[in-house]
């Protein structure tokens, strides 16, 4: 059996202390057994996530604890204590509800800290996004299994899923999964995982200066939709699930997904029709909006070079023809976004990606999957099914496809978002691979309002996997120096350069026709068009000739 780390080998049955209402009798959690797609196993941990050196920590401290728990004082008890959910051990109960290790709590939050250990279920509230008087607000953000993102992220999905198929709540189906005999069926890749773990512990992946670097997150799909990888933070850093729990404002990765590809299925653009590079005056501000990231505005240009400069005034005239309700629609219904909220229909919003809450990496990159599978998307899957010692099923996550998008205009969008990358004029050069196969993708800046930036992104697919690399901070009023990180999609290259892949072209759909266009009119392009690029068109759409040239 593979162990994911040392940790993970203390993570056997043990008794410990109940979640449960102190009267009741208590609950003996056991560590599941996990089998992924290769045929490799794991055992998912239940308790030691964070070493604690008790001989640092007051005794009378912890021996409050351990009373109000309701155990005997020794370090395995200690280790073992449920305080809430699946939040096990007082070493990762400090992280989780406080924000900083055990040896640095101060007395007051020791005396919290027994409270929480007399009736968890009173505190549960803080890890699912509720308020708690004296409890960090990052509670909810906290990994549970920070030794590895995807776990802490399949547990979550998969207690959500029996809550819910089993008619039952959050603590009872916590119950069932840290049961005895519990088998869990995954999609996890412990060969692309190790991949994207060999860069998220080099700090020269995201800079230079070795003492200097922002934060990071990564999620990685394969062609089916499901999640395969993940990374919750760099250098070790994984305190925070950072691409499964966090949610990030997206910048112009949203361009494709709310904007250009349901324009282009509502046949407003194609391919190399021209739009309007120039602001719109808005009575709202002094100043000319929306504003370009290198202040150049070139009047009437194509589609295609509008989404490789990454403009921001195209997608907000197209946002403003299609209607914010529907790019907000589209990106509910077709791309399965759970975490957009109703105000995120504001143009600025929807079409730049300033969103109220923002989405997590997984959604982001199982959403950028239809421009590589036709036009299908499929819902993040971290898991298949969860099977009980008695072979019953405790939950399964069927594989559900939509037709997002017709598979030619997926198609098209594929080509388009191909130039980002293949083009000397696209801004995403960076994610160019050493053996030539294609890639796709977008890049994502969000900025404040001094002109700074606080995140970038890269979401990027080869014809194989989905990838979607964040990078920033945890605080978001801290800034990026430019100067100080390497691009999120010299991250991404970097993983795909040591991942698995055998393909290295994507399959075109046949019912979409390539022709030559001139790139200023955008029309057919002639013999006398002084520059020409190929574009790709829908059957009986191909545009009429040159009208310059």
């Amino acid at each position: 059996m593979r162990k994911l780390t040392v940790l993970l080998a203390a993570a056997m049955c043990l008794p410990l202390a109940a979640c449960s209402d102190k009267a009741s009798s208590p609950h003996t959690y056991a560590a599941p057994a996990v089998r992924t797609a290769d045929g490799s196993e794991y055992t998912l941990p239940v308790s030691r996530l964070y070493e604690v050196s008790y001989d640092d920590i007051g005794a009378a401290n912890i021996e409050a604890v351990c009373k109000a728990a309701g155990v005997e004082f020794t370090p395995e008890n200690a280790d073992s204590i449920c305080f809430g959910e699946n939040v096990f051990g007082v070493g990762l109960a400090s992280v989780a509800y406080f924000g900083k290790y055990a040896s640095s709590l101060s007395d007051a939050e020791w005396q919290k800290m027994a409270e929480i250990a007399a009736s968890p279920e009173s505190y549960v509230p803080a890890l699912t996004g509720g308020s708690v008087p004296d409890v960090s607000p990052q509670a909810q953000y906290t990994s549970r299994i920070p030794d590895n993102a995807y776990f802490d992220a399949m547990v979550e999905q998969i207690v959500t899923d029996i809550a819910e198929q089993q008619g039952c709540g959050r603590g009872r189906a916590f119950e069932l999964l840290y049961s005895e005999g519990v088998t869990v069926e995954t999609p996890f890749s412990p060969y692309m995982q190790e991949a994207v773990d060999k860069v998220y512990t080099d700090p020269r992946s995201f800079s230079d200066e070795l003492n200097v670097y922002p934060q990071s997150a990564c999620a990685v799909t394969n062609m089916d939709g499901d999640v395969i990888a993940l990374a919750a933070g760099n250098r070790g850093n994984s305190a925070y699930n950072r691409a499964y729990r966090t949610l990030h404002r997206i910048g112009s990765s949203i361009k494709p997904l709310s904007v250009y590809a349901p324009a282009l299925a509502d046949r407003r653009i194609s391919f190399s029709s021209i739009v309007h590079d120039e602001p719109i005056m808005n009575a709202n501000t002094p100043n000319s909006w929306p504003r370009n990231y290198n202040l150049i505005y070139d009047g009437d240009i194509t589609v295609t070079y509008a989404l490789r400069q990454s403009k921001n005034t195209v997608p907000v005239r197209l946002a403003s023809e299609l209607g914010g309700e529907n790019c907000l629609a589209f990106m509910r219904e077709k791309l399965g976004f759970t975490t957009l909220t109703d105000r995120d229909a504001d143009i600025s919003s929807i079409s730049l990606g300033y969103l109220e809450r923002g989405v997590s990496m997984t959604e982001l990159a199982a959403a950028y999957s239809v421009f590589g599978r036709g036009g299908v998307y499929s819902a993040p899957r971290l898991y298949t099914r969860v099977i009980d010692k008695g072979g019953n099923v405790l939950a399964e996550r069927e594989s559900s496809e939509i037709q997002a998008l017709s598979s030619e205009d997926a198609w098209i969008m594929n080509r388009l978002l191909y130039y980002n990358i293949s083009k000397d004029d696209g801004i995403a050069q960076a994610a160019r691979l050493s053996d030539g196969s294609e890639v796709i993708g977008k890049t994502g800046t969000v900025d404040n309002d001094y002109g700074s930036d606080t995140d970038r992104l890269f979401v990027g697919l080869t014809p194989e996997y989905c990838a979607a690399v964040w990078i920033g901070y945890d605080d978001e009023n801290s800034v990026i120096d430019r100067t100080e990180y390497k691009l999120p999609a010299s991250v991404w290259r970097s993983i795909m350069e040591l991942a698995d892949r055998h393909e290295t072209a994507f399959v075109p759909d046949g019912n979409v026709i390539a022709a030559d266009y001139c790139t200023e009119s955008g029309g057919l392009a002639g013999e006398h068009c002084p520059k020409s690029e190929t574009g790709y068109y829908r059957e009986g759409e191909i545009p009429e000739k040159c009208p310059i040239h």
